[in-house]
This record gives C-alpha cells, sequence and structure tokens, in this order.
C-alpha cells in the first residue's frame, strides 16, 4: 500500500526530527571542538613539560658536572707522596672540603685495592666500605672519572652519589682513588627538585635507567624507590630505553598521564616530568560537561519523541500480546494513522487472517506422520479413548494390532535412508488397502504400525486374527527397489478386549504380543491374553492364541 500524504510517513517524521538533532550537533561541535581541544592542549601542556624536564635536566647535569671537574682539579693537585700520610691527607681534604663545599657528605681517599684510608668530615661506616664492590671501579684504575650509581649512605640512612677519580704519579700511573659524596637532597645539590611543582597535582622524577630506581622526585615519598615492574607503564619503559620526549600514556596507577623525558647531560640519568592528563585540560573537561548537559537534553528529547511517534505502535502491541496470553480473541487490530506503524498494524491484521487459514493444516501436522501422512501416536491414543469408550456403549469389541516390520533394517542400512523410506510408503500403501472403513492405521515408530479395529463381534479374537493374516500376506509381498526383489516379514501382536480395559493397557499388551511373535520365529501374529489387555499390562504368561503365518520369507533378496 502507498503512502498518498507526505507528512503522514513516520520516516519524514523522523528524518526531520533527526535533522534538527544534526544540526544542534553540528553547532556544538562547530563551538566546542572537543576533539580539537584536548589534542592541542594536551600538545601544549606536554610541550611545556618537555621545556620544563630539559631545563631541570641540563641544571641538574651542570650541578653533577660541577663536582666533577672540581674532584677532578682536586686530584690534579693531591700530592701522591701523602697517600700514606692519614694526618697530612685528613688536613689536606679538610682545608679543600671547607673552601669549597660542593661534597655535603665530603671527601674521601683510598688505595688502589678500593680501601678508604681516610675521609673528611670522618663518617661512621664509610671506611668499612670497599669501592671495589661498585661495577665501575676498574674504569676508575684505568683513568677515568666515574658518578657511581645512587645508594644508601651508611651513616645517614638517605639517597647519596659518589664520585670517584684516579690520582696518577707525575708518569701517569693510578696509585690512589679521590671521592665525594653528598646527599641527592643537600641545599646547593638537588634540592630545588624537591620545591619544584608541575600544577597541583604533577611531579618531576630523576630516574636512573640502570637500577629502575627514582634517585630523587618533587615527591619526597618516591625518592629512592623503584619504578613499576615492566609492562604497567609503557610510555616509562620506552623512555627506559632510550626514548626522549613527550606522550601521553596510562601509568601504574590507571592514571593518564602527559609525561616529558629530557637526559641529564654527563650521566645515564633522565628526568621525567609527569601530569595527569584531566589535570592539564580543565578547560576540556568543563566543556565536556556542558556537552553531557546538553546530551541529556537530547536524550529527553528522544524519549518525548519516541513516546509521541510510537503511541500507536505500542498500543498494538499491548492488544497483540494480550491476545496471546488468551486474554482477548484473536481479532484485528485498530488502525489509528496511515503511516509506517498503520501498514504495520495492516500487515499483522493479514497475518492474522492467513494464521487462521493455516490453523487446520497446523493441527493435520500435529497429529500426522510427517513421511506416511498417518495417524501418530496423539491422534492413537484419542481414537483408542474414542473407540473404548464406543464399545462399552454398544458392548463391542476393540482390537490393536501391533505390526513390527521384519527385515526392515538391512534394507535401511543398506540402501540408505531414502530408499527406506520409500519401503515405508510402500508399506503404508498396503495396509491402507488391508483396513477397514473406520479402522485407525497409526506409524508409532520408525519400522512399528499400530491398526486399531473397532466394532468387533464375538469372538473378538476371530475378527483382528483375519486382518492380521492380511497384513502379514500383504507385507510378504516383494518389493522392487533399484530393480532388484527384496521381501519383507511382519511380526504382530493382537491385543483386543470389550472396551473396560484402559488405552495403555491394550497397548502394551499388543507390543508384549508382538515381542512374542518375534521370539516365536517372526513372520507370524500372537494374541495377548484377555487378561493382559484387561488388568495387566505386561504379558506374563504363554500366549493364548497364537499363529504361525509365515510368508515366503522375510528380509531375503
Amino acid at each position: 500500500m502507498k503512502i498518498k500524504r507526505f507528512d503522514c510517513s513516520l520516516v519524514t517524521r523522523l528524518v526531520l526530527f533527526g535533522l534538527m538533532l544534526i544540526g544542534i550537533s553540528a553547532v556544538l561541535r562547530y563551538h566546542f571542538l572537543i576533539g580539537f581541544l584536548e589534542k592541542e592542549q594536551a600538545q601544549v601542556a606536554a610541550d611545556q613539560q618537555s621545556i620544563i624536564a630539559s631545563y631541570l635536566a641540563q641544571d641538574i647535569g651542570y650541578r653533577v658536572q660541577e663536582r666533577v671537574r672540581y674532584l677532578e682539579r682536586l686530584a690534579l693537585h693531591l700530592p701522591a707522596a701523602r697517600l700514606e700520610d692519614g694526618s697530612a691527607m685528613q688536613a689536606w681534604l679538610r682545608e679543600h672540603q671547607e673552601l669549597q663545599p660542593l661534597f655535603a657528605q665530603g671527601m674521601f681517599v683510598a688505595n688502589v685495592n678500593g680501601q678508604i684510608l681516610v675521609d673528611y668530615p670522618t663518617l661512621n661506616g664509610r671506611r668499612a666500605l670497599s669501592l671495589a664492590d661498585y661495577p665501575d671501579f676498574k674504569r676508575v684504575l684505568q683513568g677515568a672519572t666515574v658518578i657511581c650509581p645512587p645508594l644508601l649512605s651508611p651513616a645517614t640512612g638517605r639517597p647519596i652519589m659518589a664520585v670517584l677519580t684516579p690520582v696518577r704519579e707525575a708518569d701517569g700511573r693510578v696509585v690512589g682513588i679521590l671521592g665525594g659524596s653528598t646527599e641527592l637532597t643537600a641545599a646547593g645539590f638537588l634540592d630545588h627538585l624537591q620545591r619544584a611543582q608541575l600544577g597541583p597535582t604533577g611531579s618531576f622524577l630523576l630516574i636512573s635507567p640502570e637500577q629502575r630506581m627514582i634517585v630523587a622526585s618533587s615527591d619526597e615519598a618516591l625518592v629512592y624507590t623503584r619504578l613499576p615492574a615492566a609492562g604497567q607503564d609503557l610510555l616509562m619503559d620506552q623512555a627506559l630505553q632510550g626514548f626522549r620526549g613527550n606522550g601521553v600514556g596510562l601509568a601504574a596507577n590507571g592514571v593518564n598521564e602527559i609525561k616529558a623525558f629530557a637526559s641529564v647531560p654527563g650521566t645515564s640519568w633522565l628526568v621525567a616530568a609527569t601530569l595527569p592528563l584531566a589535570a592539564a585540560l580543565p578547560t576540556v573537561e568543563r566543556t565536556r560537561a556542558l556537552i553531557a548537559r546538553g546530551g541529556l537534553i537530547q536524550a529527553a528529547m528522544v524519549v518525548l519523541a519516541y513516546l509521541w511517534f510510537f503511541r500507536p505502535l505500542r498500543r498494538a502491541a499491548a492488544l497483540a500480546d494480550r491476545m496471546t496470553r488468551g486474554e482477548l480473541p484473536l481479532s484485528p487490530l485498530p488502525v489509528d494513522r496511515r503511516d509506517e506503524v498503520g501498514q504495520l498494524t495492516m500487515a499483522f491484521n493479514g497475518l492474522l487472517a492467513r494464521l487462521k487459514l493455516h490453523q487446520a493444516e497446523l493441527q493435520h501436522q500435529a497429529h500426522h506422520d510427517v513421511l506416511t501422512g498417518l495417524p501418530n501416536r496423539m491422534m492413537l491414543a484419542e481414537r483408542m479413548q474414542a473407540a473404548l469408550t464406543h464399545a462399552c456403549r454398544e458392548r463391542n469389541g476393540v482390537g490393536l494390532l501391533f505390526l513390527d516390520l521384519d527385515g526392515f533394517k538391512p534394507i535401511n542400512d543398506t540402501l540408505g535412508h531414502k530408499a527406506g523410506d520409500q519401503v515405508l510408503q510402500e508399506i503404508t500403501r498396503r495396509l491402507r488397502q488391508v483396513a477397514r472403513h473406520g479402522d485407525t492405521l497409526a506409524r508409532v515408530g520408525g519400522d512399528e504400525f499400530v491398526l486399531l479395529v473397532t466394532d468387533l463381534r464375538l469372538p473378538f479374537e476371530q475378527g483382528a486374527q483375519a486382518l492380521a493374516e492380511k497384513c502379514i500376506k500383504t507385507v510378504s509381498e516383494p518389493i522392487y527397489l533399484d530393480q532388484r526383489q527384496y521381501r519383507l516379514g511382519v511380526s504382530v501382536g493382537i491385543a483386543v478386549c470389550d472396551g473396560s480395559c484402559d488405552a495403555d493397557s491394550l497397548l502394551q499388551a499388543a507390543d508384549q504380543a508382538m515381542y512374542a511373535a518375534k521370539a516365536n520365529g517372526r513372520g507370524c501374529y500372537v494374541i495377548a491374553p484377555a487378561r493382559a489387555a484387561s488388568h495387566n499390562p505386561a504379558i506374563s504368561a504363554p500366549a493364548e492364541t497364537a499363529g504361525t503365518t509365515h510368508p515366503e520369507g522375510s528380509a531375503h533378496s
């Protein structure tokens, strides 16, 4: 059906409403540009951090190199002949330490074995240290000045940095070592790093990559602590592997941070400036909150539009649901509009009409076997109950023939299920010819059939026996498949009663009689004892009457 009026179309309404929302969203994007602001502000903040980190790295490098150069100059003027004179060496160290105290913990002299001979000022535990334990001690003996990795001072328990430089004879031979140590947070060294602030939540870190150690920090709690394990802070891992610059990454605490890294000249250290992304983008956060409020307003508009536009659809759905639950009779739904909802309602009404037309067909399918078209167990049970009721009223007999094909399985297994289906359809055709008008032939299993016989006259067994013989004879006739001849047989169990028995007992008695026929050699019938059909569903005594009709054979090709 075509919609004649343009304004009746639900699509038109939704498109117009969508265009309105798109227009509003476009204005918001144009004015606020969240993505652009976030990217630009993050880049500006990252560049600022890089500048600050580079400045701090240069400053720290200058302070470290100042101490290195000072120690190297002192080593050039240290009289090598006085190395064995402890008093003279201590006086020499005191003189230069008091003159220019660049090393807050003073200086010391050691021999080529790494044993500290004299220090000034004297600190508890320092002379017990062996410089030979330092990884770069051999480099000092080879003539290099070494900045030792930070360690905890045995005297104060605070992190310190030590510098070692060789003392040479006139011929250039290394005869001793001059060293100096200072606390990392000592005044005039790295104390300014602790005072530096990067916003309310940012921080600066001085890192030793070899040790994965935070040497100094603006956050005192982080001083001389280890970095998170590899994989927890990917950007920090890249910096430890040589990356210098800035970027945004997820920190070990799960917070997105802007990080900038710069190398400290003359050392293997690096400076890291970190700032949470949210703290660097306050304007973006405020803008985001504003847009969120706008989104809530848009959501409310969408809900109101849904309630208005789809009210007929919800009403139709409610009526259909009540019909489904049986609260209302099946009837066409009212059509309120001529738009898509109206079309859907009319389509539902058409479907409802078709369902009524197909109800009889579905009822038939629910009570009949698909392959043979015979009644199934459900319909057989209904007709058995009706037959027993009729027999009680008319005082006649009811018979049940339970037929199981002999030799069907080899054909089905050898030639396939398609050939087996053809055999079942042919057997069905033959048994239909045997059944009388008013009898019911049903298929209750793969190759099992039941023939319900009504209006039997005394003796009941005689009429049922005659039908059983006809069934055995017609089934035993040759069947031709793929130009070959096959023969089947059938074992028949017979149960009869005068209507006083129940359907289940009658069916089970016939079933047990059929198994007795199988045991008697197949291709025959067995009549169940009358008491088995009337009272006991299981046959516990020999059959009262047995027919031994044997066709030419069963299942011979």
